[in-house]
């Protein structure tokens, strides 16, 4: 029996997701990604938007394997993603994702939610870990809720719990999935600082939101999607305010 192979490293380099002309189909035969292609460097911020339906959460959602891919290819800090698990496995480790419905456990309490991956997956001590997560707490705001469980907490607080949850696990990336769609107006604002507040520590994110305010003051760069497709991306300024393409002009008319 041939030995082990040991799991991928991460290939350092100004890049951290690649992906090149992926193409995904649902099994009723509908075509969700139309030759999708987007580079993240590291420590940048991407912003994506466009109107519902036009693949972006799908999109997001391959570049951690919860969605699968027919067609392309897609890099995450030097891995590729294949079918191979342990390839899988490498990534989903380095990826945070951020959900709209939170995904939180319900039957735990919040420092339980935080502590429960990093103990199991990656093995840490649980008293280092709660150490990390009560200080991730207090990070986004809410140190106070610590022994409350998720139905205790208001939308807003239930979705800077999924932050300090996605951050615990040290991810070298996070992934936002439209994470105030969910929520009230009035708690958008909150969780919207929070990230902002990540984005000033360099941390990669690739966040799908409509909040416009925040693409503008916190992306490197702005992704319009459409019918699957990547139409156009730009700097926040020129995005918004000289967008090439008709049909990113038509998208902002409505929107602003």
């Amino acid at each position: 029996m041939a030995a082990p192979m040991n799991p991928p490293s991460p290939c350092r380099s100004d890049v951290m997701i690649q992906a090149e002309a992926v193409e995904k189909w649902y099994p009723n035969g509908f075509q969700a990604l139309r030759g999708a292609s987007l580079t993240v460097n590291r420590g940048e911020v991407v912003v994506i938007m466009g109107p519902s339906g036009s693949g972006k959460s799908t999109f997001i959602r391959t570049f951690n394997a919860l969605e699968d891919f027919q067609k392309g290819s897609i890099t995450v800090d030097g891995i590729a993603l294949s079918n191979d698990v342990r390839n899988i496995d490498a990534i989903r480790r380095e990826v945070g994702m951020v959900f709209q419905q939170f995904n939180l456990f319900p039957h735990l309490t919040v420092l339980e939610n935080l502590t429960l991956a990093p103990v199991l997956v990656r093995k840490r001590p649980r008293a280092e870990v709660e150490l990390q997560a009560r200080a991730l707490l207090e990070r986004v705001g809410i140190a106070e809720q610590a022994e409350k469980f998720p139905g205790q907490l208001s939308g807003g607080q239930q979705q800077r719990v999924a932050i300090a949850r996605a951050l615990c696990m040290e991810p070298r990336v996070l992934l936002f999935d439209e994470p105030t769609s969910s929520l009230d107006p009035e708690m958008v604002r909150e969780v919207l600082d929070v990230i902002q507040a990540l984005a000033a520590d360099d941390i990669t994110m690739v966040v799908v939101t409509h909040e416009v305010r925040f693409a503008r003051q916190v992306a490197h760069r702005v992704v319009l999607m459409d019918q699957g497709e990547v139409v156009e991306e730009a700097e926040p300024e020129t995005f918004f305010t000289a967008p090439r393409h008709e049909r990113t002009q038509r998208f902002l008319e409505q929107i602003l």
